[in-house]
């Protein structure tokens, strides 16, 4: 079956999804995504990514053609002309090419898939850090930007050295997040993770478990914190849309056992 796309206002075949080679989407980067997750037929959280990413865009300029109420039918509709009900979709909002007068209203391009993270939930993670760092300071921290180059080739080359995902420091060698996730531990009973200061995206998986750990009453510390807390840890989990909550059994050269997480199961309950 061919996948069909949506770009502004048309279901087209993804072949026939056409943009204009002068737009800035597509030479430089400017614009933001979100990858939602899709389980049971039923796009989850999107009033948390469509947030996002308006806040996003506002920063960039943009506005979204579409409110969230008009994006939902859209998306249920693509994910019915492409038969998935597990997996994903993803919503693309780039600068469209110059025009005469400038233009605020964003290119949308959505598109869907089906990856899933079953099997790992069992097998856990291999995390490794990553040979750059992230820069706290810059003006694309807690946007999810297309410009991804950094994190593809951090991530790749992870997978290259036997990894699936890859940790950043920050420019003070403080832990920030993962290429694809956000990072949390448990030490001593303890939830830590590092605070949006730290250079990080705000990830909607990483807010949902704070609420659960307020909710439960784990005690939880957001702050900057040094890469030996986090080496030290008890147990180790990242987290995204996709994933949710997502256990670490490899840390750099460290094994962690799974069999003995008591606060990660607890998060999960009965996992997704």
């Amino acid at each position: 079956m061919t996948m069909q796309v949506f770009l502004n206002d048309a279901y087209l075949e993804e072949a026939a999804a056409l943009i204009s080679p002068l737009s800035p989407g597509f030479m430089y980067g400017y614009g933001v995504f979100e990858t939602i997750r899709v389980s049971g037929e039923k796009v989850l959280f999107l009033d948390q990514h469509y947030g996002r990413m308006v806040r996003a865009l506002s920063v960039l300029g943009m506005t979204c053609p579409y409110q969230e109420n008009e994006l939902q039918p859209i998306i249920e509709k693509l994910l019915d002309l492409n038969d998935v009900s597990e997996g994903f979709v993803k919503v693309v909002c780039s600068k469209p090419a110059p025009k005469k007068q400038p233009q605020q209203e964003a290119d949308i391009l959505i598109l869907t898939g089906t990856k899933t993270y079953k099997e790992e939930y069992a097998t856990g993670l291999k995390v490794c850090l990553a040979d750059a760092r992230r820069n706290e300071f810059s003006k694309l921290v807690g946007i999810k930007s297309m410009n991804y180059t950094e994190n593809i080739l951090e991530k790749e080359a992870a997978v290259r050295k036997g990894f699936d995902e890859a940790l950043f420091l920050n420019t003070q060698g403080q832990v920030a997040e993962g290429c694809v996730s956000n990072v949390f531990w448990v030490k001593d009973g303890i939830v830590y993770t590092p605070s949006l200061h730290c250079g990080i995206l705000e990830g909607t998986a990483r807010a949902r478990v704070i609420k659960k750990c307020s909710e439960f009453q784990i005690p939880f510390q957001e702050g900057a914190y040094g890469l030996e807390k986090l080496l030290s840890a008890d147990e180790v989990f990242v987290t995204n849309a996709l994933m949710d909550i997502m256990p670490v059994s490899l840390l750099e050269e460290r094994h962690l056992d799974l069999g003995a997480y008591q606060v990660v199961p607890q998060l999960r309950g009965n996992g997704r």
